[in-house]
């Protein structure tokens, strides 16, 4: 009786020290990340450096913002809308969870889609990058619509030696007009560990600027807002960027 009445007593000791069972680990979401590396040619890339243009001419970038939309594959969704401003936020246009074999190509458009461009940008999510909050002056307020492309600066446009820029360079390209389409096939996305999968996009400013077919020359192409009268600059300007914008 007195064995019953021990093992009676023993016995809650066993099942208290019974381990538990292990909890299932949560896998690590897979992270696509697009970045976006300007660069002047073959030399690193900074806001505010002095560059040297195929004239001659001393230049620097002060602003460099511009809008993706519709960023996809032929079967899958990445993005609605990326906003890329080098001097706030760096190289990075896409940062998010999603699974890369599915984007063997990237396609998608510079600026923001007809679609898109014309909505209230104040109803848009308080996270996207189309609300008003975040577009901030990337947003026209006396024509709905969104700048696709901005790009400002400063050059010396008289070669003597001298770093004299005095003379102001201002490229707002928007309206569905300018909407430029494109589309990277047969992508790599580069393993950079952690189950982070980078895409690198470069956009070359010296080619921007110096394209041999359509060279843009700053002494006398130096500003449009995309207003009548500047549609020649304006359609120079959005298909040197275009054509500046490759796999890196």
């Amino acid at each position: 009786m007195k064995k019953i009445v021990f093992l009676l007593a023993v016995l809650p000791l066993f099942w208290s020290c019974k381990p538990d069972k292990p909890k299932p680990v949560d896998p690590v979401a897979e992270t696509i990340k697009v970045s976006l590396t300007p660069t002047y040619g073959s030399q690193t890339f900074y806001m505010d450096s002095i560059y040297t243009t195929a004239e001659g001419y001393k230049v620097k970038f002060t602003e460099l913002i511009c809008y993706f939309s519709l960023l996809k594959s032929e079967t899958a969704n990445l993005i609605e809308a990326a906003l890329f401003d080098f001097r706030e936020k760096g190289s990075t246009l896409v940062n998010q969870n999603g699974d890369h074999t599915k984007f063997n190509n990237l396609s998608g458009k510079i600026g923001v889609d007809t679609t898109l461009n014309h909505l209230d940008p104040s109803a848009f999510p308080n996270e996207s990058p189309l609300n008003i909050s975040n577009a901030g002056t990337m947003h026209w307020g006396w024509n709905p619509g969104y700048i696709f492309v901005n790009l400002e600066g400063k050059v010396d446009t008289i070669v003597d030696g001298t770093n004299n820029l005095d003379l102001s360079f201002s490229f707002h390209i928007g309206t569905d007009a300018y909407l430029q389409s494109f589309n990277f096939t047969n992508v790599t996305w580069q393993d950079k560990g952690n189950k982070v999968w980078e895409l690198p996009l470069k956009l070359d400013l010296a080619y921007f600027l110096g394209n041999p077919s359509t060279p843009i020359d700053l002494r006398t192409e130096h500003l449009t807002h995309t207003a009548a009268g500047q549609e020649t600059l304006t359609q120079k300007v959005i298909q040197n960027f275009k054509n500046a914008l490759t796999v890196y």
